[in-house]
């Protein structure tokens, strides 16, 4: 009898998932999978069957996810902030350094990057901590004190790798879910003044030499075209010459004669485009909004604080990386670093984006 009902219980759920949603999902993906064969053709087939394998393992991800009642989050909320420190943590115990960044931890044949998932641990703890003292008046300099110093140990540890992008998101996801709590509005505009005030000094004490060339790079793009400047510009030039409707599949020159480093991961976008054309771009971007207006839906139907905020916060995530990343390869924001989710290749960021929309499914079935 136990089995039946845990068995209807299940069938109920997957019933109540949202198709439109899944769909969308599944073209966007699709996309990609198509923009990273075309990209990585002169390198061989290792890279496409590693994204379909990890696929899989995204979708049983998503599924598993969406099926656990995200009030568990709340539950254990401590535990999560606990695991979320010690997987930073690890990272310069364990971790392996690339282009000047320790980011990766090595596991044989994969390797994952604790920063990316550090994001939607955040969102967990710190709509938990929202949630927890909704009956306490949310305004004021103390208020913002103690909810940014339950976020300043994940964004020291990421800052600390270095990683720019993701700190930037972990600031984004802050400032919204502290928006969405209800902080007053003169607070508000002094925290913007004082964000301005301290952009100088973050500048030229808080960047590191590289990042700082960076921005350089961005504000310049015409002086070092040979060097820091020459994935944007490469990046520009594919895009320029889809033109309107694109080249077609597998018709990207600048991927196949390796003149757009990183065209698979950062710069998948480029790709995308270079094929897809103005027309292309379009369509991906209307995937992506419709994307976003679902998850904010399900924010939106949902009564309760913690799942409200939960769907907020992830939604922050989704169009800071894609706000970011397509900017960047359009040369109008600088190079951070930050993969276009569901699009760019990688493990990490797969699983990453599938966790997230799998915990969004969980606030739609157990919602009160």
């Amino acid at each position: 009898m136990g089995k039946n009902r845990k068995r209807y219980f299940l069938i109920k759920r997957i019933k109540k998932m949202n198709m439109w949603f899944i769909a969308n999902i599944f073209v966007i993906f699709l996309l990609s999978l198509m923009s990273i064969y075309s990209s990585t053709i002169p390198k061989g087939p290792g890279f496409f069957k590693k994204e379909l394998l990890w696929f899989v393992i995204s979708a049983f991800v998503f599924i598993g996810f969406a099926l656990l009642d995200y009030h568990k989050y709340m539950k254990y909320d401590r535990y999560v902030y606990l695991f979320n420190v010690l997987m930073l943590l690890s990272v310069f115990v364990i971790g392996t350094k690339r282009l000047g960044a320790q980011r990766w931890i090595d596991l044989g044949p994969i390797s994952i990057q604790p920063s990316e998932f550090a994001k939607i641990f955040l969102v967990l703890t710190l709509a938990s901590y929202m949630e927890k003292r909704s009956h306490e008046r949310f305004e004021g300099f103390k208020a913002m004190t103690f909810s940014f110093l339950h976020m300043l140990p994940i964004f020291g540890l990421i800052a600390l790798q270095p990683d720019l992008g993701t700190s930037l998101v972990l600031l984004i996801v802050y400032a919204t879910l502290v928006f969405i709590n209800g902080l007053d509005w003169r607070t508000i505009f002094i925290l913007i003044v004082a964000a301005i005030l301290a952009v100088p000094g973050s500048y030229f004490f808080l960047l590191h030499d590289y990042q700082r060339q960076r921005v350089l790079t961005f504000l310049h793009p015409g002086e070092d075209m040979l060097g820091s400047g020459w994935n944007v510009m490469q990046s520009m030039i594919a895009i320029g010459s889809g033109g309107i409707d694109g080249k077609g599949f597998l018709q990207n020159s600048q991927s196949k004669l390796r003149f757009l480093p990183e065209s698979h991961t950062d710069f998948i976008g480029a790709v995308y485009l270079e094929e897809r054309g103005f027309l292309g771009g379009v369509a991906l971007l209307f995937l992506y909004l419709f994307l976003l207006i679902q998850i904010l839906k399900i924010a939106d139907d949902t009564e309760e604080k913690f799942g409200k905020l939960i769907c907020y916060g992830i939604a922050s995530i989704f169009f800071f990386h894609i706000f970011i990343n397509l900017g960047m390869i359009m040369g109008i924001m600088p190079v951070t670093g930050l993969p276009l989710l569901l699009m760019s290749y990688g493990g990490s960021s797969l699983v990453f984006a599938y966790m997230m929309l799998g915990i969004v499914q969980s606030v739609k079935f157990h919602r009160g």
